[in-house]
């Protein structure tokens, strides 16, 4: 029997369902700051494929395990970020590219998406009827699914992979085939394939050369973050240093710097200019009446020579040139 989300964890009051069948689940996630969308594929005993599309700024995980179940779980961030509560006041943050083993004990809890954005894909595995189909399918299967989920969820916090190209290969192929009609053989073998793959890829690694540390931040430090992003994207008129910021929050250069980078994917410098410019570049088309120099004033650029270097280096055109463009696209 196929893998059954529902069979093996309570998602909560926020978690509703829009499409089910026998091989596939479309699931609506709400919040008041947005909503998200998880197509679920069951592509063999004990194992589903989740995407993961969501376009919100927080929400309240009421994911909690069934007491007899035992998971492992391979979550891949493709673009945007992710920050979970992964034990009470403590946050960790999966930026794009990395990869993430998880026992899914403490996935209850609240969730940020920094970006207002997170896409990826989870392989979610039920430790015993997985390795039971997979000895099946091969007469014996060399990867204990088992000791792979002890050897990488020792820890109460999640395991991190970063900068591994194989598993980068590996992950890329899941969002190359499109599971549009999850019965069709030839697709439900496709994943179940790559699942085989990535198991044995995880077996052939030592943790100790795989693992680049990640820091967790403390919910004091994560609120001035998000206190200092608000701050700095505020008020366009005004700018600040980091040695300022630090003092007005009381936290050290280097956390911040450090942490800042970890949750928006950015230096605090180099975000501020792309910010500027993004709305910049969206005042442009919205008002052509408008005068170039007034925008840039607007954003917080007096001197019209600078706006224009700045709005080069992140649209790689002139304030002018991209006005012209879009508006002969329109």
């Amino acid at each position: 029997m196929d893998l059954n989300v529902n069979d093996i964890a309570s998602l909560g009051s926020n978690v509703k369902t829009m499409i089910k069948s026998e091989n596939c689940s479309a699931l609506m996630l709400n919040d008041a700051t947005g909503e998200g969308v998880m197509t679920i594929y069951s592509v063999m005993p004990g194992v589903m494929i989740c995407f993961s599309d969501m376009h919100m700024e927080k929400c309240a995980s009421e994911f909690e395990l069934k007491n007899d179940k035992k998971v492992f779980c391979i979550d891949h961030c493709r673009e945007g970020r992710i920050e979970m509560e992964v034990q009470p006041g403590v946050f960790s943050v999966m930026q794009e590219n990395e990869l993430r083993l998880d026992n899914r004990e403490n996935h209850k809890g609240k969730t940020y998406y920094p970006l207002k954005h997170y896409h990826g894909v989870s392989v979610f595995m039920e430790v015993e009827e997985v390795q039971q189909a997979l000895d099946e399918m091969f007469r014996g299967f060399s990867v204990s699914v088992d000791e792979l989920r002890s050897r990488y969820c020792t820890q109460d916090k999640p395991y991190v992979i970063r900068g591994d190209e194989g598993l980068s290969q590996i992950l890329s192929s899941f969002y190359q085939k499109n599971m549009g009609r999850p019965e069709l053989t030839e697709a439900k073998e496709y994943y179940q394939i790559k699942v085989v793959e990535l198991l044995l890829y995880l077996k052939m690694i030592t943790v100790e050369s795989s693992k680049e540390v990640r820091p967790y931040y403390y919910k004091t430090q994560m609120e001035k973050i998000k206190a200092i992003h608000a701050q700095i994207t505020g008020d366009l008129q005004k700018r600040f240093t980091i040695e300022e910021l630090a003092a007005m929050y009381e936290i050290s250069p280097t956390t911040m710097k450090n942490c800042f980078k970890d949750v928006y994917g950015d230096s605090i410098y180099s975000y501020q200019k792309r910010y500027r410019i993004n709305l910049a570049a969206n005042m442009l088309l919205q008002d052509k009446n408008r005068e170039i120099q007034e925008i840039a004033i607007s954003v917080g650029y007096e001197n019209p020579g600078k706006f224009s270097a700045a709005f080069r280096s992140v649209m790689s055109v002139s304030p002018a040139e991209y006005r012209i463009r879009k508006e002969g696209i329109r």
